[in-house]
């Protein structure tokens, strides 16, 4: 029997049933599309490694640029200085932009530091050099959103690589700066070839100490305002500080760098000790032991120590270890009686053939840093929990003493900091501390001692990086 079509519209569930075919064949692209909208991967980060403050500033400058207050905020800084400074470390490549208030004077005061850091460094990119320039490309872009356009022309940028393109074969590591000085021709900020270079450890030292006075505030007075700085890394260390004009000629040819902070210039005593940073003195100290038991390893101890693609045994003594037989090797590696150059006075020479002959006003105080810093207050000479702090030569033997009569496992309890891999060697690096300042600088037992790791500026903590001094010397130049 055929069904009476009585007029009445059909419901929504009637006509969904009707076309039930209709529906299913149209359904079935659509999930196919949501399917694979929910299931593409994100993009990825390419390795990065932002933090995530500076996802947060591209933000604010974007908020920034297009608000109405955007034109004068960019017209009030263009009365500002701003200096750009990229370090090509080993482990990455970071940027700072320095901000600057220059005074009537032509002094620099410092506002703020934008700076961010990306992984991996540019030695990473040997192999491919224009790779290795564009991977600084994110950074570069902070540069261009953080200096006002107004003030790119006359705001310098330098690139100074450190250790990791220094390991570097010769033509690698050219090709990497070649790429580095065509990227940064593109860009409208003061450049030239000669601000991209690999830094050495005689530069490094400069600018930290360039930094470390002026974030004192030393740079306003005579040279007896300001500081000797000591650097000890884990390859080299670096002594710098002021010295008087008369000492310049008198000097070996390469031991004074010319640093200027506003209007004042300064002569400045830096010499960089390659192959005695903590790392490569350990290496020195205990490879001369030639695997027999060493005064400077604790007793019962025995393992090897890796430094420089060579391989160390390292063995302890059926007694304790002893301090001041330990200093007695780490003196003959520092060699205080080696002649440097054709001076009339052995006490014008430091350690290991350098000269060392213009102490004057600029050596009255003595700021340490790194591992110096480190070691220190590991054994509680200074409160780790502060910027700084204040010791002798003299405290720092004590401390030798007592933990080179400690088996490593006393070390771990006792110095809770020291890391596990670094216990064996603490008697080393404690004694190491002590000839370095006492006998290969010449720094007396009683005489006080600044360690430091950051400093007080206008209110706030900022660390004590040669960045800021290359910055300050580029300006001032």
């Amino acid at each position: 029997m055929r069904r009476r079509y009585s007029g009445a519209r059909d419901s929504p569930a009637e006509l969904l049933w009707k076309f039930r075919g209709v529906v299913a064949v149209v359904s079935v692209p659509i999930f196919l599309f949501l399917a694979v909208l929910l299931l593409m991967p994100r993009a990825a980060d390419d390795s990065l490694d932002f933090s995530s403050n500076a996802m947060d500033r591209d933000a604010r400058l974007s908020q920034a640029a297009s608000s109405p207050t955007a034109n004068n905020a960019a017209a009030d800084d263009d009365a500002r200085k701003y200096a750009i400074v990229f370090d090509a470390g080993s482990t990455g490549s970071r940027v700072h932009v320095y901000r600057f208030d220059e005074t009537e004077d032509g002094s620099l005061a410092l506002v703020d530091d934008t700076f961010e850091q990306l992984k991996p460094g540019l030695s990473s990119f040997a192999k491919f050099p224009s790779e290795g320039a564009d991977s600084i490309d994110p950074l570069l872009e902070i540069a261009m959103k953080t200096v006002p356009e107004a003030r790119r022309a006359t705001t310098t940028v330098e690139v100074r690589a450190t250790a990791g393109l220094r390991l570097l074969p010769g033509k690698e590591a050219d090709g990497l700066l070649d790429a580095v000085r065509a990227k940064l021709k593109g860009y409208p900020f003061s450049f030239n070839d000669d601000s991209v270079s690999i830094m050495d450890g005689a530069e490094e030292g400069a600018f930290q100490w360039l930094t470390m006075n002026y974030l004192l505030g030393n740079l306003d007075g005579d040279l007896s305002d300001t500081v000797a700085t000591v650097d000890l890394g884990g390859g080299s260390v670096q002594l710098a500080y002021a010295a008087e004009e008369k000492h310049v000629k008198a000097a070996p040819e390469g031991y004074f760098k010319a640093m200027t902070s506003g209007s004042k210039k300064y002569h400045v005593y830096v010499y960089s000790h390659l192959g005695f940073g903590i790392m490569a003195a350990r290496a020195a100290v205990l490879g001369s032991a030639n695997g027999a038991p060493s005064p400077c390893v604790p007793t019962g101890h025995s393992g090897t120590y890796e430094y420089g693609g060579k391989t160390h045994n390292v063995t302890g003594g059926s007694t304790p270890a002893n301090a001041t037989e330990c200093k007695r090797v780490v003196n003959g590696v520092l060699a205080p009686d080696t002649k440097c150059g054709k001076v009339v006075r052995q006490t014008d020479c430091s350690f290991n053939g350098a000269w060392d002959g213009s102490r004057g006003p600029g050596t009255g105080k003595f700021y340490l840093s790194s591992y110096l810093f480190d070691r220190v207050t590991q054994a509680g000479l200074v409160d780790p929990g502060e910027p700084s702090g204040t010791t002798t030569p003299g405290e720092i033997l004590k401390v030798a003493e007592k933990a080179c009569e400690m088996t490593v496992d006393q070390i771990a309890v006792e110095y809770r900091d020291v890391d596990a891999k670094d216990a064996p060697y603490y008697c080393h690096d404690l004694s190491y501390a002590h000839s370095l300042l006492t006998v290969g600088y010449k720094i007396h037992d009683e005489d006080v001692v600044t360690l430091v790791k950051q400093v007080e500026y206008n209110g706030q903590l900022t660390e004590a990086a040669w960045p800021l001094g290359a910055a300050i010397n580029a300006l001032s130049n």
